[in-house]
């Protein structure tokens, strides 16, 4: 009897570690599907499709969504820009950077919170990609990549915060678009300026 019990004890025990492997590898954002921003995009379209809801309201949940993603990566940008960038321009608008998304990620997610709204938590797979491939460079070189990211999702920000606050379904959501265009609109003129003043 102990001759059988134990190879079976030590089966069931391998194939649960190897259940827990599964499991833990698919969480930490592989491509299985569980991409942060596209668990988040999938939960609000869920509720939306529950609800009967119309396209219009499930575009005020896709910008809640890509608002947060983008600034999410800006702030790891910022950070990268404040350890490690070459030029004072990039490192000081950087800190600003950091601080003006931290507050805009606090907005989002209060908003959405009281929308009943998921957002990502964390960077999505193209967004940590993005982030990869730029800090992989050094120099005056990261500080060329890391402005360029920068620059470009921030045209996306300025767009869609211009859009939504005409469009937006959802009266809060208008008047948050609104509201935040403008200091949007600010940090991208503070980055071309950076831009700007590159070697």
């Amino acid at each position: 009897m102990r001759i059988f019990l134990r190879p079976n004890w030590a089966f069931r025990f391998l194939a649960g570690t190897c259940a827990l492997l599964m499991a833990t590898a698919c969480s930490s954002g592989g491509s299985n599907g569980n991409d942060a921003v596209d668990q988040a995009m999938a939960q609000n379209e869920q509720k939306i499709d529950a609800a009967d809801i119309t396209k219009k309201q499930e575009a005020d949940a896709r910008f809640l969504v890509r608002a947060t993603s983008n600034a999410l990566l800006e702030v790891e940008l910022g950070k990268l820009a404040q350890a490690r960038a070459n030029s004072p321009a990039v490192r000081d608008y950087g800190t600003k950077l950091v601080q003006n998304r931290l507050e805009l990620l606090s907005a989002l997610r209060t908003l959405a919170d009281t929308k009943k709204l998921a957002l990502p938590p964390a960077l999505g797979e193209d967004e940590q990609a993005a982030y990869h491939e730029t800090s992989t460079q050094t120099g005056a070189e990261l500080d060329k990549h890391l402005m360029a990211l920068l620059v470009k999702t921030q045209n996306q920000d300025e767009d869609a915060f211009d859009d939504m606050g005409d469009d937006a379904y959802d009266g809060d959501i208008r008047g948050f678009a609104a509201k935040y265009h403008a200091p949007v609109e600010e940090q991208l003129d503070a980055a071309k300026d950076a831009v700007d003043k590159l070697p």
